[in-house]
């Protein structure tokens, strides 16, 4: 198995990394990846008759070839064969806005959507697929990302919502414990608390508050796969927000399905779509 990723220099504002996996025929998948609710787009891009499959609770999103998965608020199995092949760009919540504005409202959902086509054409994804580096296939990727009118789709829902997604990310590596209240937000953003959850929802196709409870739950899952020893629930159910260590159960079970025990002893949950944490 072959895995990296990469941020793609000077596009960091916009993407969140670049990504490779190559599983070889005969390779095993021993775990099959449970990816836990992501508020990021990824775009992937494989061999037209390569399939994926991404399995939830009451449906499955699958289907051959290069496709989108947009932020998704449920957790699902990724169903992978040896072999395959995966190009990836991890978009940050914002950014996919500025590629396509109406695609805050593909939420849950996954495919290759018509509007893709002219952006990332045919003849841009075989050339993408012929890179044999690293070097070549993030230079391929920086090229085609300078190529965009980018700034042409900058607005002011676009800008208060990047604004309210940073001080949120320098909330929580403050205070993981208490999260911005949307009144809070809005002051930030210097403008009112209808205009910053209208714009919030235009630009990710979430809610403020949906966002933050993802982002948390995705916090949680870090710290707890970076676990070694024996946990205090009591410390770890107080740095997250939680009354006790019930209120933290209950929270998991609901949006995961299992107990953080559970979770320890498997470790079957990924962030990352290709399974990697470091």
């Amino acid at each position: 198995m072959i895995t990296w990723k990469h941020p793609l220099k000077g596009y960091e504002w916009l993407i969140h990394q670049i990504w490779y996996l190559e599983v070889e025929n005969g390779d095993s998948i021993e775990q099959l990846p449970q990816l836990i609710p992501n508020p990021r787009a990824h775009l992937l891009f494989t061999p037209p008759e390569q399939t994926y499959c991404y399995q939830g609770d009451d449906e499955q999103l699958s289907g051959e070839g290069s496709h989108l998965l947009t932020a998704s608020d449920r957790l699902l199995t990724l169903i992978d064969n040896a072999p395959l092949k995966r190009i990836g760009i991890t978009f940050r919540p914002e950014g996919l806005y500025l590629l396509n504005k109406s695609s805050a409202e593909l939420v849950n959902q996954c495919g290759w959507f018509d509007w893709l086509t002219p952006v990332f054409d045919s003849q841009f994804r075989q050339t993408l697929y012929q890179c044999g580096t690293k070097k070549k296939i993030i230079a391929c990727l920086h090229k085609k990302f300078e190529g965009f009118p980018l700034s042409d789709n900058i607005d002011k829902s676009f800008t208060l919502t990047q604004k309210a997604i940073a001080a949120i990310e320098v909330n929580q590596r403050e205070a993981t414990d208490d999260n911005l209240s949307i009144n809070q937000l809005a002051d930030l953003c210097a403008c009112s608390r209808r205009t910053l959850e209208r714009s919030f929802r235009q630009v990710t196709g979430l809610s403020v508050k949906k966002y933050q409870l993802m982002i948390k739950l995705e916090q949680m899952i870090l710290a707890l796969y970076q676990q070694n020893n024996d946990i205090d629930w009591t410390a770890f159910s107080q740095q997250f927000g939680f009354s006790d260590q019930s209120h933290l159960i209950r929270q998991l079970k609901q949006q995961l399905r299992r107990t953080p025990s559970c979770y320890l002893q498997n470790r079957d949950l990924t962030i990352d779509i290709y399974g990697d944490f470091e």
